[in-house]
């Protein structure tokens, strides 16, 4: 293989011995792996980028590999061309000092304030708005003189400036320098292993929580009781939009669970329409107070209506669909606000205020040991980690134990402990099942009732507990819950015991469980679509011999199961919950087990 190409020997010739309309022999370097592939972006890069691209970006002479390996590099070059674009505002920055505070410079040499008026330059300059100047120069000062190696991660096409720009907006909130560092430190340690924009997100989320505990509550309460707004707007198409911004998250995670109870009351009803649209009409039922027959002798007569020409009623969103078919029997693994179904309200739904200062909370709740989805620690009052929603985001330690408080003091709460190792994987899960009270013949209780816990604990039952798993524990809550009974099940990420094998083509429902919660989401990298709303798919088909086992079954989407089976693609477990896919280039790319939120593993 050619070694790379250098500025020097480019200006001597050496190395460009290609023939005159053959394959530029620098393509190599960019295959999977190879020098260019894995090259900083710097000006010289881009022009060998440039070179190899051609005129009309036809790429003449480079194989799928090597083509995508320049685009990943014009990615880093993006990156590192806005950087520089960022350093060229640093530099007017110190050019347009603010007069009231010349003199004054951050550690960097950046003045700590900058004319006004530089943002107006900027945009005539860019043909961008003013206040999107004013932001452009906010981000250049700050990947500076706040957050330097994020700046530097920009530089290094690490990051995108998308990206740079949202890790900037999370921390802007961060005032202290002790605490920023922290955060930027937990960031840059998970930054190469977020593959998505969601990804990025919760590990800034958990990253700004981690780092201060107490100031992610008090700004949160300061944002609900001073900035809480509705917005009500006129859309372009002529629709309108009504948003309500700076919520209570308890109280918004109540409404959201009310709408998809509505939702899903009208189609079990019969309701032929998309998931979206039985959103929309509950949620202005329920602002509306329109009762549940109302709305469905509606849809009826709209369904009676003559339909030629109109779209089919039941056309729309029907990739969400699959809601409806989630597992009931317990949530899987951090699903802390699962979609409601019939037989279990789901999500936080608090109880009457009025009645009770102290809501209860309807839930399905998932607590993780080592550290928590809501974290066991956390519910308990024993740690300050971060818990999590699926459907909303990073929870701060206060919120997560009131919500985990909560669902304890409602019936229809379910319960789901899972244990993790130091890298965050699940290693151990559990479904939570109450235990039976002592009583008599008569069905008399022996003895006084004994008294409520006051607090979240758990002890070793002394059973056995199932063949290879880890015992039978005693979850306690707080409140009349009372006292739950779990058997610990060994999830299959190691060594395969191939104990929930099944000789089917289908799995049962305890594999299906334990697969979902050791992925966490459908196995395909790009994908977000939780594991409890994928198919179960066999990595080795059944038909060729495949085992419906944990070491040959893995969850994937309906849309990334087709990807799969499209010509080109390929899909190899190396081990169980790991997913190498090989793309039509020859390129690999692999996805890992679910990492639950953990304090020191926040990627």
């Amino acid at each position: 293989m050619a070694g790379p190409v250098t500025e020097q020997a480019a200006d001597s010739g050496e190395g460009l011995d290609w023939p005159l309309g053959g394959r530029d022999s620098r393509w190599p370097l960019f295959a999977q792996g190879g020098p260019g592939d894995q090259a900083k972006p710097s000006a010289w890069q881009v022009l060998v980028l440039s070179d190899l691209s051609g005129p009309d970006g036809r790429c003449a002479g480079g194989t799928d590999d090597e083509v995508f390996g320049v685009l990943g590099q014009w990615g880093a070059a993006a990156s590192w061309l806005e950087g520089r674009k960022l350093a060229v505002l640093r530099e007017l920055i110190r050019r347009r000092p603010d007069e009231r505070n010349v003199g004054t410079a951050t550690e960097s040499g950046l003045p700590w304030d900058w004319d006004d008026r530089l943002a107006r330059e900027i945009a005539l300059e860019l043909r961008v708005s003013v206040p999107a100047a004013r932001k452009l120069a906010w981000a250049a000062w700050a990947l500076e003189a706040r957050l330097p190696g994020i700046g530097r991660a920009l530089d290094e096409g690490r990051l995108d400036p998308g990206k740079a720009r949202l890790v900037i907006q999370e921390t802007d909130i961060l005032l202290e320098p002790g605490t920023l560092a922290r955060a930027e430190e937990l960031i840059l340690a998970g930054l190469d292993r977020c593959k998505t924009w969601t990804d990025l997100l919760r590990l800034v989320q958990r990253a700004v929580v981690t780092a201060d505990p107490d100031g992610a509550r008090k700004r949160r309460e300061q944002e609900e009781k001073e900035n809480a707004r509705v917005r009500f707007w006129r859309e372009a198409a002529g629709t309108s939009a009504l948003m309500g911004a700076g919520l209570p998250t308890d109280e918004a995670l109540q409404a959201h669970a009310h709408v998809d109870q509505r939702a899903q009351e009208y189609r079990a009803a019969g309701v032929k329409r998309g998931t979206e649209i039985l959103r929309v009409a509950a949620y202005l039922d329920l602002l509306n107070g329109v009762p549940l027959a109302d709305r469905l002798a509606r849809f009826q007569a709209e369904d009676a209506a003559p339909a030629a020409g109109n779209v089919p009623p039941d056309a729309g969103n029907t990739a969400t669909d699959a809601r409806a078919d989630r597992d009931r029997a317990c949530p899987a693994a951090g699903s802390q606000a699962p979609s409601p179904q019939p037989d279990s309200p789901g999500p936080p739904v608090p109880g009457p205020a009025a009645a009770n200062p102290e809501p209860a909370v309807a839930a399905e709740v998932n607590l993780i040991l080592r550290h928590l989805d809501i974290p066991f620690f956390t519910a308990a009052g024993l740690g300050p980690q971060a818990g999590e929603a699926r459907d909303l985001g990073v929870l701060d330690p206060t919120l997560a134990r009131r919500i985990a408080e909560a669902a304890a003091r409602h019936p229809d709460s379910t319960f789901c402990l899972t244990v993790v190792d130091g890298a965050g994987h699940a290693v151990g899960h559990g479904c939570c099942k109450p235990r039976k009270s002592g009583r008599n013949r008569r069905g008399q209780r022996d003895g006084p009732p004994p008294p409520a816990p006051s607090g979240f604990t758990l002890a070793p039952a002394g059973g056995s507990g199932p063949p290879d798993g880890f015992g039978t524990w005693i979850l306690r809550l707080p409140g009349p819950a009372g006292e739950f009974s779990v058997d610990l099940h060994r999830v299959p990420t190691g060594e395969c015991g191939h104990q929930y094998e099944s000789h089917r083509h289908d799995p049962g429902h305890l594999l299906r469980h334990l697969v979902n919660v050791r992925d966490g989401k459908c196995g395909f990298p790009a994908c977000s679509r939780p594991a409890s709303q994928s198919d179960l798919e066999h990595a080795r088909p059944f038909g060729h011999g495949g085992r419906t086992c944990g070491c040959n079954c893995w969850s994937c989407s309906r849309s990334c199961h087709q990807v799969k089976q499209s010509s080109g693609w390929d899909v190899t477990e190396t081990r169980p919950g790991y997913h190498q896919w090989t793309t039509p280039s020859g390129r690999q790319y692999t996805q890992g087990p679910w990492r639950y939120p953990a304090e020191a593993n926040l990627g």
